[in-house]
C-alpha cells in the first residue's frame, strides 16, 4: 500500500507510531544512539552518509520494540517508517525546517511488493514470525549501503527482513519492479 497523496490531495494523519521517526527527519528530536555509539572514537570509520539515517532508525525502531540491538527486520520497519512519514508531509504547507536529504528508493521497493510500516511493526510486537539469525550481521548490511541496493540485498538473502517480508506478502520470487519471476532483486533493474 503505497502512502504518498495524489498532487493537491493531503494525507492522512500520521500513524502515532511513526511520530518519532518523523520528528528526528524534522530535527524536532534526535535519535539518541545507543551507548557503545556515543564512546564510538572519533577518527573511527563512519558510514556513509545515505546509510546514517537508516542506521539510526533501524537502532529507534529496535529499542521502541524492546530490543537492544537492530536486526534486519529493523532495518526494514525503519525504510517503511521513512517512506511513510515522507508520503505524510503535506506538500501545500511550508516545512518548519526542511527535510534531509533522504534516498527513499528502497522504500518505494517495499511499498510496491506490497509492505507496510503498521502491518511489518504489528506483526513484530505479536511476535507470530519465525525469525531465524540474520546470516551477516546488521553493520556488515549497513556498511556504506544506499537504501535501495540494501533493500535488495536484505530481501534475496535468507534474512530476518526477509522472512517477515513474506509472512505479510508471500513469497518474494515475483516481480515488484518489472523484472521476470525468479530474478532476485539484486539483479532488477533500479
Amino acid at each position: 500500500m503505497d502512502t504518498v497523496p495524489e498532487p493537491g490531495e493531503e494525507p492522512t494523519a500520521l500513524d502515532p507510531l511513526l511520530v518519532p521517526t518523523r520528528d528526528a527527519l524534522l530535527g524536532g528530536r534526535p535519535h539518541r544512539p545507543p551507548r557503545w555509539k556515543r564512546l564510538w572514537k572519533a577518527g573511527a570509520a563512519a558510514p556513509a552518509p545515505s546509510s546514517e539515517w537508516i542506521r539510526r532508525e533501524a537502532d529507534g525502531q529496535a529499542q521502541r520494540l524492546g530490543r537492544r540491538t537492530p536486526g534486519t527486520e529493523h532495518v526494514l520497519l525503519a525504510v517503511l517508517a521513512v517512506h511513510e512519514v515522507l508520503g505524510h508531509q503535506p506538500r501545500s504547507q511550508p516545512q518548519p525546517q526542511p527535510l534531509p536529504d533522504v534516498d527513499d528508493s528502497g522504500g518505494e521497493l517495499l511499498a510496491r511488493l506490497g509492505l507496510d510500516y503498521a502491518r511489518a511493526h504489528a506483526a513484530l510486537t505479536a511476535g507470530t514470525v519465525v525469525l531465524p539469525a540474520d546470516p551477516r550481521s546488521v553493520e556488515a548490511y549497513l556498511d556504506g549501503a544506499a537504501p535501495g541496493p540494501l533493500v535488495r540485498l536484505l530481501l534475496d538473502e535468507d534474512t530476518r527482513a526477509r522472512r517477515l517480508a513474506e509472512s505479510l506478502v508471500g513469497a518474494l520470487d515475483g516481480p515488484p519492479d518489472g523484472a521476470p519471476n525468479g530474478t532476485p532483486l539484486a539483479d532488477r533493474s533500479r
